[in-house]
C-alpha cells in the first residue's frame, strides 16, 4: 500500500465510525492494539479488551463531523505509516444538546501478513468524563452541555488535497466559498481556510451541482449568500464578492434558481 492508500483508509474508518458504524475501525485494529484517550486513564490494550469495551457500553449519542485533515508523517521503517488526524466533532444527546471539541487522532498503522493493521489509536485532548464511562460520554456533565444544537445536521462530505501533502474531507453543508489562488484554490469554511492542490475550474467541474461560479475568481455555496445587488454578493460572514456587469443577470438568475429548489425540495 502506499502512503495515500493509508490516508484513504484512515479518512473512511474514521467518518464511519462517527457515523456509528465502528466496525471496520475494530476489524483494522491489531491483536495488540494500545488505545489511548480521550478521558483520563483511559488506556485500553488488545484488540480484545477493545471489542468487550465496545460491546458492553450502549449509547444513543449521535456525532457530526467537521473539517477533517489527515497528514501522514514520513517514517523511516517501510512497515509502519503515522497517520494524525484534525478535526471538530458535536456530540449530539438525545435530548438535542450539543458538545464541540477539536480532535486530534494519531494511527500508527503496521503491515502484517500483507494486511494494514493499527497498532496505536492516541486520542490526545483528554478531557475529565464521568468515572462511570468507558468510550462514550454518556454521564457526561452538564456544564459541558450547554450549547444548543441549531442547525447542525450531517451532509456529505468532499474530499481535497491540501497543499501541505494532508487529504481534507469537509462537510459539504460548511463551506462558504472558494477562491482562486494561482494554480491552486483556498476553501473557506464556517471555522478554517484551507489551501488545495485544484484549480477553480477543475472544482466547478467536479461539483457542478454544489457550488454557483459567481466570478472568475470565486466559487460560492449558494446556501451562504446573504444578499446580491449591483454588483456584489455578500456572504453570511460578511465578505463580498464583486460580479462582473456582464455576468449580474445571469448570476442572480442561477442563484434564485437554487434557492427555489431547495425551498421546494427539488434541490440537492
Amino acid at each position: 500500500m502506499t502512503i495515500q492508500d493509508f490516508v484513504s483508509l484512515s479518512g473512511e474508518i474514521l467518518t464511519q465510525y462517527y457515523d456509528n458504524n465502528i466496525t471496520p475501525f475494530l476489524d483494522a485494529c491489531h491483536e495488540d492494539i494500545l488505545w489511548i484517550g480521550p478521558a483520563e486513564k483511559q488506556v485500553i490494550r488488545t484488540k480484545k479488551v477493545l471489542i468487550n469495551t465496545f460491546l458492553s457500553e450502549q449509547h444513543k449519542l449521535k456525532f457530526v463531523l467537521h473539517d477533517l485533515v489527515i497528514t501522514p508523517l514520513a517514517t523511516t521503517s517501510n512497515r509502519v505509516v503515522e497517520i494524525i488526524m484534525f478535526f471538530m466533532v458535536d456530540t449530539i444527546w438525545p435530548d438535542n444538546s450539543m458538545n464541540r471539541v477539536n480532535q486530534r487522532i494519531h494511527l500508527s498503522w503496521i503491515m502484517n501478513n500483507g494486511v494494514p493493521q493499527i497498532r496505536l489509536c492516541h486520542i490526545s485532548n483528554a478531557i475529565s468524563y464521568d468515572e462511570r464511562d468507558t468510550i462514550y460520554p454518556v454521564h457526561y456533565d452538564s456544564k459541558f452541555r450547554g450549547m444548543p444544537l441549531a442547525g447542525v445536521s450531517r451532509s456529505e462530505r468532499l474530499s481535497f488535497k491540501g497543499t501541505d501533502k494532508s487529504l481534507l474531507f469537509l462537510n459539504r453543508n460548511q463551506i462558504l466559498y472558494i477562491e482562486s489562488h494561482g494554480r491552486h484554490s483556498n476553501i473557506h469554511t464556517t471555522s478554517n481556510s484551507y489551501e488545495i492542490t485544484e484549480s477553480l475550474l477543475s472544482l466547478e467541474k467536479r461539483f457542478p451541482d454544489y457550488f454557483l461560479r459567481c466570478h472568475q475568481s470565486y466559487l460560492i455555496n449558494p446556501d451562504f449568500a446573504s444578499s446580491i445587488e449591483r454588483f456584489k454578493l455578500t456572504m453570511s460572514d460578511g465578505f463580498v464578492i464583486p460580479i462582473p456587469e456582464k455576468k449580474y443577470t445571469q448570476v442572480k438568475r442561477l442563484l434564485l434558481d437554487f434557492i427555489n429548489a431547495r425551498s421546494s425540495g427539488t434541490g440537492i
